[in-house]
């Protein structure tokens, strides 16, 4: 059977948020403290940070190319709510933000500032802040077009879930980093207030974190749990859409 170009569009969509793009959030929110192993980096830069990006950039990529099959099926045209509804209008409001969004990213990385910059927080709020609101608008998105509202839902549940129990488990994290940093004698004080402006190089992976093993297992088994329901759920539901 032949795939249309709206069961394309649709196909990229849900990979590039439910797959790619969840899980590249996850690891840049709750991965920069993780250990795989005795590895601390891949390629030169820190493995979460690498991870990160690997899985944001196909995103981005298939949210550029599902929107150029979506472009493409309406002859470069907008949708219309008087012909087909108010529902796919405000899809299409919120998918063009989602696009701009990636867009954007896009832009931010390429030519992001060196992370000892003092205007590196410029780079980092923004593409916080961008990434966020593309994410967030895409659980509505797919709400509006997809009749199997049961799938999504399951997916919106568990990334509330994982997000509860991953910031718990982050806020223990500082608290037992805080304890220990006060507990430590400084033998230097005049090199500690010299190195107080600079910043660590996190993309790196050079810095010190406080490590719980405990923690950070459960991290990384929720981690692998989270990639697969994320594609066995974009699975399913790219299973309805093609039907």
């Amino acid at each position: 059977m032949a795939v249309t170009l709206v069961q394309a569009h649709a196909m990229a969509m849900i990979l590039s948020m439910m797959t790619f793009g969840s899980t590249g959030i996850f690891m840049a929110r709750y991965g920069r403290s993780l250990r795989f192993g005795a590895y601390k980096q891949l390629l030169g830069k820190a493995v979460w940070f690498q991870i990160h990006r690997f899985f944001l950039s196909i995103s981005s990529l298939l949210i550029l190319v599902g929107f150029l099959f979506i472009l493409v099926w309406a002859g470069g045209k907008w949708v219309n709510p008087q012909l087909l509804g108010l529902r796919l209008f405000a899809h299409s409001i919120m998918g063009g933000t989602i696009v701009c969004c990636a867009m954007i990213q896009i832009w931010l990385t390429l030519y992001r500032c060196n992370p000892n910059s003092r205007f590196r927080y410029i780079f980092d709020w923004s593409h916080r802040i961008v990434g966020l609101l593309a994410f967030i608008l895409s659980i509505p998105t797919i709400f509006l077009v997809l009749r199997l509202i049961a799938i999504v839902s399951i997916w919106a549940a568990w990334i509330v879930i994982v997000v509860m129990i991953c910031e718990k488990i982050e806020h223990k994290r500082r608290v037992s980093a805080a304890s220990m940093a006060n507990n430590i004698q400084q033998c230097d004080r005049n090199q500690e207030t010299m190195n107080t402006n600079i910043r660590p190089d996190i993309e790196a992976g050079t810095h010190t974190t406080v490590v719980n093993q405990y923690h950070n297992q459960i991290k990384l088994l929720l981690f692998l749990i989270h990639l697969l329901i994320s594609i066995t759920l974009s699975i399913l539901l790219i299973v309805f859409v093609c039907q």
